[in-house]
């Protein structure tokens, strides 16, 4: 018998005094919806906007979600130190071996914590890919929606995003595929120096019939990146 997919607790007090250490140092971050208001569930696709965006997003973003992220993030000590250093400093923020060594050695004592309190869902580059896939299925049957981060940002992260991993059209197709119904996608994006979240307008898969994996991820990073032309422009302030 299929065990039904436990999610992240809500609750979490470490996360809880954690983030309003955060909120200190942090101004106040507006949401400006574009459409109709926010239901769940919802897929949501957004930027990364560098280390801050996740909790960014769970501190203002007023839809509980969990989001996908690296495997290695909850991991042992030693992955979690690997993916720091190498992969989130050195890698993506072009920082010196030394002084990433230096942050990813006490970052990953506390790290468990903090991606636990922002809902982590881990994601794996290999076949292990279809568990996050139909355990999202399992969070979205719930009424619990998702945020992903589709941008590819092994050259760093960038305001106008390049491109689009597709891995969130498996989400959305075993969805409707396994539950006969076709999950809202909304792109979202979340400008620092504006300091404004702004979501983009309802789709759906069925929205383009025609279109494959690689085609709708296109369509979708368009959305996004038009979502920070429009911030950037005055048109969303």
């Amino acid at each position: 018998m299929r065990i039904e997919y436990q999610p992240p607790k809500k609750r979490q007090p470490v996360f809880a005094l954690f983030k309003g250490l955060v909120r200190i140092f942090v101004r106040k971050v507006r949401v400006v919806v574009l459409g109709e208001e926010l239901k769940e569930p919802c897929i949501y696709l957004s930027n990364h906007a560098n280390k801050m965006g996740p909790m960014i997003y769970s501190m203002f973003f007023p839809v509980y979600h969990v989001k996908w992220g690296a495997s290695q993030m909850l991991g042992n000590y030693s992955q979690r130190y690997k993916y720091l250093r190498d992969v989130l400093y050195i890698q993506k923020n072009g920082t010196g071996k030394k002084i990433a060594s230096f942050r990813a050695f006490f970052e990953a004592f506390f790290s468990p914590f903090v991606y636990r309190g922002i809902k982590l869902l881990p994601t794996y580059t290999d076949g292990r890919l279809i568990r996050t896939v139909k355990k999202s299925a399992d969070l979205l049957n719930m009424g619990i929606s998702l945020m992903i981060f589709p941008e590819n940002s092994d050259e760093g992260y960038k305001d106008e995003l390049t491109s689009f991993f597709p891995g969130f059209y498996l989400a959305a197709w075993w969805y409707n595929k396994t539950h006969g119904a076709d999950i809202p996608i909304r792109p979202v994006y979340y400008y620092k120096k504006r300091r404004i979240i702004a979501v983009g307008e309802v789709c759906r898969l069925s929205d383009f019939p025609a279109a494959k994996k690689d085609e709708v991820a296109a369509i979708f990073l368009n959305k996004v990146n038009e979502l920070y032309h429009k911030i950037e422009n005055g048109q969303i302030a």
